[in-house]
């Protein structure tokens, strides 16, 4: 599929609305939030702003412009950010995938090229330093700490930790110097 150097702004050809057809068809499958933007193109123009940003492109289009806007974040930051924002929602990899608007055989491969370890990996790390920061700086609950890492119980939560790192949370919570305060009875004054 070849596009002409100069961008047009007229109205599409019977060739480039059958082209959009059966992209949009073959996009559906694998990205539907990618084919619902194919979908709603009018022009060349949108075609490769779409293209571009589902392959990643930008550069494409601001090329020999030197005023053009800087381009997003690097994909590193991006993935970094989402995970960040959405631990607690008990992330997977089609969420990411949604995200990025790629397949999620495509997504794994692209995690692992770009962060230097497969999501699962990394979403076990990420969710063992979150917990331990919890547990060692914040009087939250194990249930709260579990809720907050996307774990959907407790118990599930404690089973991963222990796993980890050999320790139950509270185990691990009182080696490093956290513990639950107790309620001390206050000593009742005496009248003088």
């Amino acid at each position: 599929m070849g596009f002409p150097s100069r961008m047009t702004k007229s109205a599409p050809s019977p060739l480039f609305a059958g082209r959009i057809r059966t992209l949009v068809a073959e996009l559906s499958r694998y990205a539907p939030q990618w084919a619902d933007r194919l979908a709603r193109v009018k022009s060349e123009r949108e075609l490769l702003a779409v293209a571009s940003a589902l392959f990643n492109l930008g550069h494409v289009l601001n090329s020999g412009n030197e005023n053009a806007a800087p381009s997003q974040a690097p994909l590193s930051t991006r993935i970094h950010e989402f995970m960040t924002a959405n631990l607690h929602k008990g992330l997977t990899l089609k969420l990411l995938a949604q995200f990025l608007g790629y397949s999620e055989k495509y997504c794994s491969d692209l995690f692992h090229t770009t962060m230097g370890e497969s999501f699962s990996a990394h979403l076990k790390r990420r969710r063992l330093e979150t917990a331990s920061v919890l547990l060692q700086t914040t009087e939250k609950g194990v249930a709260e700490i579990a809720t907050a890492i996307g774990f959907c119980d407790q118990f599930a939560f404690s089973h991963f930790f222990k796993r980890a790192t050999g320790q139950s949370p509270i185990q691990f919570r009182s080696q490093r110097g956290r513990r639950t305060p107790k309620p001390r009875p206050v000593p009742a004054r005496k009248p003088s």
